[in-house]
């Protein structure tokens, strides 16, 4: 029996995802009902799954469980989609997404680097184990920044509490390594280089961070930090989220 705010709670979970974050996850956004990038999403699950010893059910059963999900939100112009495997079986879930104002693409956002560190074992799987990233996000947060930058155990920049972190610095784009595979951030990649930019993979301190910063991910596509330089506006706007709102 278990009791939640003193009630009992109906809610049967598998003891590992419940309690030991034993889980890996994906989360993906939905446009118009056309789940963005939907095979990579659930060839990294699958992938990390393995890794991990857990036991990956089959793209067939997410497949069925999105099906379900979108018909749900006939209606909704953006959702945000969460697939996950754990020890003892699989979670599906959605919900309505609204990404950054428009402005923000613009205007650019604010970044705070916290004292979380990722961890030295899991960092580049998406795992249920997600307590600094949640911890930096707050830390930033409190200080009126939208995202919170987590270090490695050497002091890089390797990952941010809910994107990818990349630098543009002299016509190069630079992916920070050393955290979490982020697959928004491959695609900015793949497009990067064919707009002509030089990309390198790199492991940067934070005094090493000059120029302007990105951050990609699933739920903002590829926000900058502070007003982008003009040969950035084509990168941004083509990630930019079809239901953003002014």
């Amino acid at each position: 029996m278990r009791l939640f705010k003193g009630e009992p709670l109906a809610l049967h979970l598998p003891e590992g995802l419940l309690h030991h974050g034993a889980s890996v996850f994906t989360t993906l956004r939905v446009e118009g009902g056309s789940p963005l990038w939907l095979e990579d999403h659930l060839h990294r699950l699958r992938r990390h799954a393995l890794a991990l010893g857990l036991p990956y059910p089959g793209d067939g059963v997410f497949l069925k469980d999105l099906e379900a999900l979108l018909k749900a939100f006939p209606h909704a112009p953006c959702l945000r989609v969460r697939l996950a495997v754990a020890e003892g079986g699989w979670l599906s879930e959605a919900g309505p997404h609204a990404p950054p104002p428009l402005r923000l693409y613009r205007e650019g956002v604010r970044v705070h680097l916290t004292r979380y560190r990722v961890h030295p074992d899991l960092a580049p799987f998406k795992t249920g184990n997600y307590l600094p990233y949640r911890l930096a996000r707050k830390e930033a947060e409190a200080r009126g920044a939208f995202e919170g930058l987590l270090l490695d155990a050497s002091g890089h920049v390797v990952d941010g509490s809910r994107t990818s972190p990349l630098l543009f610095r002299a016509g190069a784009l630079y992916l920070l390594e050393g955290g979490l595979e982020g697959i928004t951030r491959e695609k900015v990649a793949e497009e990067a280089r064919g707009l002509g930019l030089r990309v390198e993979r790199v492991h940067l301190p934070p005094e090493g961070l000059q120029g302007s910063l990105l951050l990609a991910g699933s739920g903002v596509g590829l926000l900058p930090v502070g007003p982008p330089p003009p040969e950035l506006l084509p990168l941004v706007e083509r990630f930019l989220p079809t239901c953003y709102t002014e």
